[in-house]
This record gives structure tokens, sequence and C-alpha cells, in this order.
């Protein structure tokens, strides 16, 4: 199986284990818990099910059943804590400690580079963008940002959108996109990093109001109240409007300008109590 370095879920690679081990060797859920000390021979497949959770000590107990030493151990503590916490601000400081871990010890983290370019609101724009700026410096991409950024942070971010792969820049200086395509995927680490990047695109929707012509934005909104079922029904309805945008912008040719468009419902409210309906 895989190193344990190459997972991002400690409970994919818990049940990894457990599944080589079973094929080699008849292995059982028994046979683990109690290599593991635990005295329910099902509680680390309630934890590989996300029905329970591993505590410090378990964390322990499960490595040493497993052999993990050294480097994986430590990956390993940190990929726990990292599955199990709920705040996204100590998710970043735990992911921080994993990125140092790797960078110590020469491995790269599974959705890295994905964590990388959702972290800013200029890497996607760049990478529109650059590709259409034929020879310019960076100085003067940020002349055509609408929001401010100086020189110093559109060098980083191309810097960083070449080294992952998604712009390419030839002998003469210009660049190009790659074929690699973006997404977001279904990394823990990548989430994380796009709740950043829908956090920073929010705020420049705010800040368009005042610093973008009316003639150039549309921005709009509605305060309504609905059920549950009408709440599935929109957002069913929103992701088949993203698709039909995807598929306007596929067709056009000629870009002009970089756009962003903020697709946002969301509760303002708690639940409310239920209608009565007399008859």
């Amino acid at each position: 199986m895989k190193p344990v370095v190459e997972y991002t879920s400690y409970r994919v690679y818990i049940r990894d284990f457990y599944a080589e081990r079973k094929e080699r060797t008849g292995f059982t859920w028994r046979d683990f818990a109690k290599a593991a000390g635990y005295s329910s021979p099902v509680f680390l497949k309630l934890v590989c099910d996300s029905k329970a959770n591993l505590s410090e000590a378990g964390v322990e107990r499960v490595a040493s059943a497993m052999g993990l030493v050294g480097v994986d151990l430590q990956y390993f503590r940190q990929l726990v804590a990292f599955n199990q916490e709920k705040s996204s601000a100590a998710k970043k400081r735990i992911f921080a400690e994993m990125r140092k871990l790797a960078d110590e010890n020469s491995f790269a983290l599974v959705g890295e580079d994905q964590y990388d370019y959702y972290g800013s609101w200029l890497n996607p724009v760049l990478r529109e963008m650059a590709p259409r700026l034929t020879g310019a410096t960076p100085a003067q991409m940020a002349g055509e940002l609408v929001f401010n950024s100086d020189t110093t942070s559109v060098k980083k971010s191309l810097k960083l959108l070449e080294k992952n792969g998604f712009l390419e820049k030839d002998e003469l200086g210009r660049y190009s996109q790659s074929n690699r395509a973006v997404t977001t995927g279904n990394l823990d680490v990548t989430s994380l990093a796009v709740r950043e990047m829908h956090r920073q695109m929010g705020e420049l929707g705010v800040q368009c109001l005042d610093q973008v012509p009316v003639n150039e934005r549309d921005v709009s909104g509605l305060t309504i109240g609905i059920s549950e079922h009408a709440f599935e029904k929109i957002t069913k309805e929103i992701a088949e409007f993203r698709r039909r945008i995807s598929s306007i912008v596929m067709d056009d040719s000629g870009e002009e300008r970089v756009y962003r468009l903020n697709v946002q419902l969301f509760p303002l409210t708690r639940n409310l109590p239920k209608e009565e309906r007399h008859a």
C-alpha cells in the first residue's frame, strides 16, 4: 500500500492498512482493535466509517499497531488532527505544520499545489490575464487590475503559477495556459483553500460596489423565505445555471476582460416555526 504521507485522510489509510493485512493474513477488526488496545472489536471500523474519532492516546496506540515510526508517525499525528479539526483557522495552522514536516523531509503533500492556487484571488486572475498581455511586466499587469495589488504580489503569483504548472512561459517571456485543468477536487486540504478564495472574492464583491461603475457590473439579490424542498430545487437550478454560464464561456473567443461571478445563497435566520395550516 502507499506510504502514509501520500494520504489526505487518516481514516482511508487505516482502512487500507486493514484491507491489506486482511488479504494477506486473515486479519480481523477484532485483531486490529486488540493490537491497538481497544476492548470494542468494532471501534476502529467505526473510526473508518467516520462514526468515531481517535483521542490523542488513541492516535499513539493505533499508530503503534500499524508500525508507524519516525516521519510517518509524525505525519499520521498531524493528519489525524487536521482531519478531525472543525475550525478553519486551526486547520490552517495544522496544515502549516504538515507542510513544514514535508519540506524538512523532502516529500510533497497531496493537494499542496491546489491549496496554493486557491490561496489568493490573484492566481486565477493572472492565469486568465497573463497570456493576453504579451510582453507585459509584473508592474504593468498590476496596473491592469481593478483592485489594488502590488508588483511583488504579482511576481509571487506568476512564479507559483509556473512552478505548479498552471502557466507556461516561453523563451521570449510570453505566458500561455498549460493543459492542466484547474479543479477543486474533493480533498479536505483543497476545500480549506477554496473557502479562503470565496472569502477573498466575497470581499472584492463588496469593494466593487464603490470601485466599479454600475454599467460594468451586475449586482442583485433576493431575500426569500423558503422550505427545505425549495432550497434543494434552487441549489440544483444554480448548478444548472453555472453549467450554462460555463458553456457560454467555452464558446466565447477574443477575451477582453477577466470577470468574477459569485453565486451566493445562504441562510439569514435559524429554522423558523412551522406554519400552521387550518382546514
